[in-house]
């Protein structure tokens, strides 16, 4: 059996602090996400006709709300609505009422995939500017990384409610 020292082999590999406000400010995380969730398609007739028939339906706010709680390793989906009236940068974006836990948890479970784009296009941002790179390309390898650091944060948001599920 080949031990090796794990604890040298960690310091020296990249990672992606769990709050990424220790890299960017959360306004600035937010304009960053709002930036990127404004640029889909919100005028797609399939969407706009869903809104219509549901008017309280949220999906931009639902959208940016999980993105950013996510970023901030906020991932239960009691506390992800209770930030909503913690952060005023939220509130300013979006006025009104926040959404209950089980439309939450909904929306990650339905729109996993958009999520994740989310995540992905916010740690690029903060890679970004963290390390200077301006518009230069992400490497394949830490790209990689970024796609299974934020899969990894929409599983760990998914198994901390099915347990609070199961606490109750």
């Amino acid at each position: 059996m080949r031990i090796t020292n794990t604890a040298a082999l960690d310091a020296n590999r990249f990672t992606v602090p769990w709050d990424l406000s220790q890299w960017a400010s959360q306004s600035e995380l937010l304009a960053w996400l709002d930036q990127d969730i404004g640029s889909l398609d919100w005028g797609n007739p399939e969407l706009v006709s869903i809104l219509k028939s549901n008017p309280a339906y949220q999906p931009r706010l639902l959208l940016t709300l999980l993105a950013y709680a996510y970023a901030l390793g906020v991932c239960e989906s009691e506390e992800i609505a209770g930030l909503y009236y913690q952060d005023q940068g939220l509130r300013r974006l979006f006025a009104g009422q926040a959404p209950a836990t089980k439309e939450i948890a909904r929306f990650r479970k339905e729109n996993r995939g958009l999520l994740k784009w989310c995540l992905v296009e916010l740690f690029k941002r903060v890679v970004r500017e963290k390390f200077e790179l301006g518009d230069a390309l992400i490497p394949a390898g830490m790209r990689r990384y970024l796609v299974d650091a934020a899969g990894a944060r929409l599983d760990v948001a998914r198994d901390m409610d099915r347990a609070a599920r199961g606490a109750l």
